[in-house]
């Protein structure tokens, strides 16, 4: 047990490092020096950077995950649960910045490419997790016959962007206001129910 909480309180101060720093920049010996652990410590725990970089992303993850899957328990109509859904997403996003930001950041930067896998194994498991909850939906009745795969890619991609935006400027966009755009974009889309026709536009 004490362990464990050693290896979360290292993956703590590894995400506030790898966050602000970028996965090259980081330095063990500063992680070691957040997380309040000696060097031989980390190094027990985590033989590389590398190892902890794609251990502080995947439990990251899997704890948004898990999280959302907990939130989510209901019997709640399914639009109401596709709202809660994205306004899980949303706030877990935003509250674990340091995992966003180091996912979004450090995707495509030179990273070992062991990590990227170990990385890429759980950004799937979260992309599969919210194509089952479209296929339920569709299958209700509530969503159109779009392939499954890309409408959870283009809802999550849409999320990843509007959150990081968030997280670089917090004032600018309240967080109500993402749920509610990402909300309607899936649930109705941009086109105004009576649009102007082309001749007014032109």
């Amino acid at each position: 047990m004490k362990k464990e909480l050693k290896k979360d309180q290292i993956i703590g101060a590894a995400g506030i490092v790898f966050s602000q720093k970028g996965f090259h920049q980081a330095k063990m010996d500063e992680i070691a020096v957040v997380a309040k652990v000696a060097k031989g410590t980390l190094y027990y725990n985590f033989s590389s950077k590398s190892k902890l970089f794609a251990a502080t992303v995947t439990q990251g993850l899997n704890k948004i995950m898990a999280q959302i899957k907990e939130e989510l328990e209901s019997d709640l109509p399914f639009m109401a649960h596709l709202k809660g859904l994205i306004s899980s997403i949303v706030r877990l996003y935003i509250s674990h910045g340091e995992v966003t930001r180091i996912y979004a950041n450090e995707m495509s930067s030179g990273i070992d490419e062991q990590v990227l896998v170990e990385i890429k194994g759980v950004r799937k498991e979260f992309i599969n997790f919210i194509e089952d909850i479209l296929k339920t939906g569709e299958e209700k009745g509530y969503l159109r016959p779009l392939p499954h795969h890309l409408s959870a890619l283009a809802a999550v991609g849409m999320i990843d962007t509007l959150c990081g935006n968030h997280l670089d400027d917090p004032d600018r966009d309240r967080v109500d206001l993402i749920i509610e755009t990402v909300f309607t974009i899936l649930s109705i889309g941009l086109v105004a129910e009576k649009n102007p026709t082309d001749s007014q536009i032109k």
